[in-house]
Formats: structure tokens, sequence, C-alpha cells
């Protein structure tokens, strides 16, 4: 639990770095502040949440849900963009849906990470509505990648 704020602050900063082109100033708060603490933490207690860290700095953070095979996040300081950060906690992600035996793991990508996901095989499915507080909507894809092996291959 000592990573929450850690991990609030990663929340918020990739939000706010990497969504403007794509999403109004209103949009972006709403979703920076969403889920509230309280919601991260439950998180934190399910086991699905993992951290990629580095000299004691978490430069971000991943969620994988093995009941439903669903990535539930993966967010990356702005700073620390580019450097493969991303991409290992997805391999995260993958292995843990492997382990569980998922053939194939899916998740809402908001607009400015689509790219992002099919540089690693995500395919695009169609466009969904995520609800914020206050009565905004956030337009996001949902996508869908086949995992080529049982096991033993993430990333």
């Amino acid at each position: 639990m000592e990573d929450r704020h850690a991990i609030l602050r990663v929340h918020a900063q990739a939000i706010r770095g990497s969504a403007s082109a794509n999403y109004t100033p209103a949009q972006i708060e709403a979703w920076a502040l969403f889920p509230p603490p309280q919601g991260h933490e439950a998180a934190l207690r399910s086991g699905g949440v993992f951290v990629a860290e580095e000299n004691g700095v978490i430069l971000g953070y991943g969620q994988f849900d093995a009941n439903t095979g669903e990535v539930e996040a993966t967010y990356v300081l702005p700073q620390a963009h580019g450097r493969g950060v991303g991409r290992a906690l997805l391999a995260e992600a993958e292995s843990r849906a492997r382990r569980a035996g998922f053939e194939s793991i899916f998740l809402s990508a908001s607009l400015n990470a689509v790219r992002f996901y099919e540089r690693f095989g995500f395919e695009p499915q169609v466009k969904r509505f995520y609800e914020l507080p206050g009565g905004l909507h956030l337009e996001c894809m949902f996508m869908i990648k086949r995992l080529d092996s049982p096991a033993g291959n993430a990333g």
C-alpha cells in the first residue's frame, strides 16, 4: 500500500501529459481524478496491480484482471515514454494472462494510446464510451490481442 501515492501520481501525470490531443481539459481532469484514491486502494489490494521502477521511483503501473483477461491499466510517466516501460508492463500483463490460461486479452484504450497498443499486437474492435464523474464521457477503443502461445513468450 505504500506505493498508493506514487501510483496516483503516475495515473494523473500520465493522463495530463499525454491526452490533450484527443480530449478536452474537463475530460482530462475528470479522468485524472477517477477513480478516487479509495478505488486505487481496492485495486492494490486485489493483487492485480504491478509497477515498473527505476532506482526506487515508480515510472509506471499496470493492472490485469486474472478473472476476466482485461488489461485494466497501463500508465507511464511522460518523462519515461519511449524507454520500454509500457512494453514491460504489457509483457507482465501478458505473462499473467498466460499463467491464468487466457488465449486472448482485451482492453479499452484511450484514443491517445491506440497506436501504442497496436504496435504490441492489439487489434481495434469498436469504439466505446467510458463514463466519468460529472456526466462526462471518454471515447475509447475496445481492443483484443490473441496470445500466440500458451506460456513463456510474453512481450
